[in-house]
């Protein structure tokens, strides 16, 4: 791969960590950081950072075409992420990907809202007013985003050439789709007043998940080496990949998200190969991380600490990361460089992917070989 010239070694480190549960000599590690090539230095958040295509100086209200350009044309799109991977250093099991980012939630736009394209974000409003007068309408072949998705996966399939990954757009799952098409103080009292409109909507937008994602993962198999690719975890796997998440569920009971959430999991998941669940804030997973670890669907568990929360390593989570290893799932971790050492102090190796960054590519590969020795030492 051009991006990637070690792509065959990083490739079976990754089947280990999904088929065994094992390792070669090291946990698996994604360490991002400038090429010696690199015409961006100090390196930056090149890959969705919107100052790297030219709309620092832009106005969300009064060019709001011009940023509505910046999220949606194939073209501007491809450009923006080429110049990431000609800038970016992919060492361990960092692999060069990108996908159509307009933020986690898109499928929102795809039933009827309005995708607020911003300098930095993209938002979707509230559009449910009333469950008895809202209809659930997705004419695939006329919605102007889903045809702008696809557009902008098939321009980065046509200029691949075996170059980098393509990955699956975040459509979103229901609970967070429907906490902004709802409004989340509405949707929460819904699941008492009106619970069989909510499990309704649940069931469709699920079915809806899997088709869509069908859809890319048949684009994009073959330039993803016949796997499934979850781009901003920078993570492949040998088959049907992706994330399944529920943020929502910071504000509901373990109670709420088994009966309304859980059968969705469930079902998403099971159309993975390779399922990864999203757990954001401390709230999350203290509340439903049995919950969670119960679904045999789910191979891999992605915790991110959330804002304001302490860093990925602090004591009070260690309790949490390994019980997520002793129920036999993967971990996955984004993490500094500096928390890595403890990290791999206290956690297993086996199944254990840490994703972080460097200041260049000879620190990037001088932390590897620390990762190799830690990780040793832990086996010992």
């Amino acid at each position: 791969m051009y991006y990637k010239e070690d792509w065959p070694q990083a490739k079976q480190r990754l089947e280990l960590f999904w088929n065994e549960r094992e390792i070669i000599d090291r946990c698996c590690a994604a360490v991002f950081a400038p090429r010696k090539t690199s015409k961006a230095p100090p390196f930056p958040d090149l890959q969705w950072g919107p100052w790297t295509g030219g709309m620092e100086d832009l106005d969300d209200d009064k060019d709001a075409e011009a940023i509505r350009h910046w999220w949606t044309d194939p073209e501007a799109n491809y450009k923006r992420m080429e110049f990431w991977f000609e800038n970016t250093y992919f060492g361990g099991e960092a692999i060069p990907c990108t996908y159509v980012n307009w933020g986690a939630m898109a499928m929102a736009a795809f039933y009827g809202g309005t995708a607020l394209f911003k300098k930095t974000s993209v938002w979707y409003p509230a559009v449910i007013s009333d469950w008895s007068t809202w209809e659930w309408k997705f004419d695939q072949a006329t919605n102007e985003y889903w045809q702008q998705t696809l557009a902008i996966v098939d321009y980065l399939l046509a200029q691949n050439h075996g170059r980098y990954f393509v990955g699956t757009p975040e459509f979103g799952t229901a609970g967070d789709l429907l906490s902004l098409m709802r409004g989340m103080d509405k949707l929460c009292i819904d699941l008492v007043q009106q619970p069989e409109a909510v499990k309704h909507a649940i069931d469709l937008m699920a079915d809806t998940w899997i088709d869509l994602h069908e859809q890319v993962y048949r684009k994009t198999y073959e330039v993803n080496d016949r796997g499934g690719v979850l781009a901003w975890m920078s993570l492949w796997s040998p088959g049907r990949h992706s994330q399944v998440a529920c943020d929502f569920s910071t504000v509901i009971s373990p109670r709420m998200f088994r009966e309304f959430f859980v059968p969705e999991i469930k079902k998403e998941a099971a159309w993975c190969e390779y399922a990864t669940y999203h757990i954001d804030g401390p709230d999350a997973i203290r509340n439903h991380l049995d919950a969670i670890l119960a679904i045999d669907e789910i191979d891999n568990i992605e915790w991110t600490p959330g804002s304001g929360s302490p860093p990925t390593y602090y004591p009070a989570y260690m309790p949490l990361y390994k019980k997520i290893q002793q129920a036999g799932k993967r971990l996955y971790l984004l993490a500094e460089p500096e928390e890595i050492e403890p990290l791999l102090s206290e956690l297993s190796p086996k199944g254990l992917f840490l994703c972080t960054h460097a200041d260049s590519e000879d620190e990037a590969n001088a932390l590897l070989k620390k990762i190799e020795k830690w990780s040793a030492q832990r086996q010992a």
